[in-house]
């Protein structure tokens, strides 16, 4: 790890970090090392996991909720993420081909999902700033007003943790394994 950033843990952590990275073990049955780093700031790991239980409270399925973090991480190039959310979306049954599309930074068959990869690739890319044209876009692929805002859930919960990896180096897990990636390092423009 860098930048002085240490793996903390519920007997080194910040007492009110340390209730969080029990309640995570509690559910997870682990603490991800992206947790135990965001515990040096109480307030840091608070909003992740906050944003987390909220993200899940979108109106996105599980399989377009996964598409729109990978396609958010593919944009920040989170080696750590990237590998996370492979298996994340493994487990939540998103098709191996559209997972394989978004890491290799192509388009996605289906029509609707792929809608989805370039509106989250083109809010993350352009900083929010997206043309008129974009959103029609997204909108004739059956997403609406409400979609538009929960990609910018995702969006903050990808930022906090996308940027807490470049911050520290973050080490990836155990569970990771088989899903490691290797970012592009110069993104090519999004269509």
């Amino acid at each position: 790890m860098i930048n002085g950033f240490k793996l903390q843990d519920a007997t080194t952590a910040p007492a009110a970090s340390a209730e969080i990275l029990n309640g995570v073990q509690k559910t997870w049955g682990f603490v991800p090392n992206l947790h135990r780093v965001l515990a040096e700031s109480p307030a840091a790991l608070e909003a992740y996991s906050t944003l987390w239980e909220i993200a899940e409270k979108t109106g996105f399925t599980p399989q377009e909720r996964n598409i729109v973090y990978l396609a958010i991480i593919y944009e920040n190039e989170c080696t750590y993420c990237m590998a996370g959310h492979t298996n994340l979306s493994r487990m939540a049954k998103v098709d191996p081909a559209a997972i394989a599309a978004v890491r290799e930074g192509r388009p996605i068959a289906d029509p609707k999902l792929e809608a989805l990869r370039l509106f989250a690739a083109k809010l993350t890319r352009q900083r929010g700033v997206v043309s008129e044209a974009d959103v029609a876009a997204f909108r004739q692929a059956g997403y609406d007003n409400r979609a538009l805002l929960d990609v910018l859930v995702l969006e903050a919960t990808k930022l906090i943790s996308n940027y807490t990896n470049h911050l520290a180096e973050t080490p990836n897990d155990s569970f990771m394994k088989g899903a490691e990636w290797t970012a592009p390092g110069k993104l090519k423009p999004v269509a």
